[in-house]
């Protein structure tokens, strides 16, 4: 009986023994799993940087609210003017989606009243001469079927100024505008546009 008895104690103390290893090892592969899902959740997804990222620049110009809608390219070493963008053609004056510009009085363009509201800008580049700037009502995909130039309509223009571009040296590696007293303004690459604009009488 004595012996028996110490056999179940043994029984008893190997059981023990294996239950507590056994435990141990669980908890340190729940541990290990813990630490895996821990990392996993600290890591952070980066987003790859986008190529022509879309800006919105506001300003007045007198009373007139105005604010570009646009998206900006970069020059990355290539050639733009009679390159990447063709001379003589219809250009969506940034990248991706329909640049769009909003005023929220009626405001003056090249001798036109343009009612108050949003609309596309588009500007054709020109070889040795004017370039063209156009006010369009089609500034919206959903809207207007409008993305970039290339469902433009010249039917739907509201009014068509020429532009005379200046041509600099310093290079402005990102597509930008900026609204002044009394001009919208672009510049990229090596040239600088600037359409005058003038508050409508009220």
């Amino acid at each position: 009986m004595l012996f028996k008895k110490g056999v179940i104690r043994l029984s008893v103390t190997v059981v023990a023994v294996v239950a507590v290893a056994c435990n141990s090892g669980e908890t340190s592969h729940q541990s290990n799993m813990e630490d895996s899902v821990s990392t996993a959740a600290g890591q952070v997804d980066e987003k790859p940087a986008i190529a022509s990222p879309r800006r919105l620049v506001e300003g007045k110009i007198g009373s007139v609210k105005v604010s570009v809608d646009y998206g900006s390219p970069g020059v990355k070493e290539r050639k733009i003017w009679g390159g990447l963008e063709a001379y003589g053609k219809v250009w969506r004056a940034g990248a991706n989606e329909t640049t769009a510009l909003e005023f929220n009085e009626d405001i003056v363009i090249g001798g036109v009243v343009v009612p108050a509201g949003k609309y596309g800008f588009y500007l054709i580049p020109n070889k040795n001469k004017d370039w063209v700037a156009i006010v369009n009502t089609d500034w919206s995909r959903e809207e207007h079927g409008a993305w970039g130039a290339y469902n433009y309509n010249k039917e739907h223009d509201v009014v068509r100024v020429n532009v005379q571009p200046q041509w600099t040296e310093e290079v402005q590696e990102r597509l930008q505008y900026d609204v002044t007293e009394s001009s919208i303004d672009m510049s990229w690459e090596k040239v600088r546009i600037s359409v005058p604009l003038v508050p409508a009488k009220k």
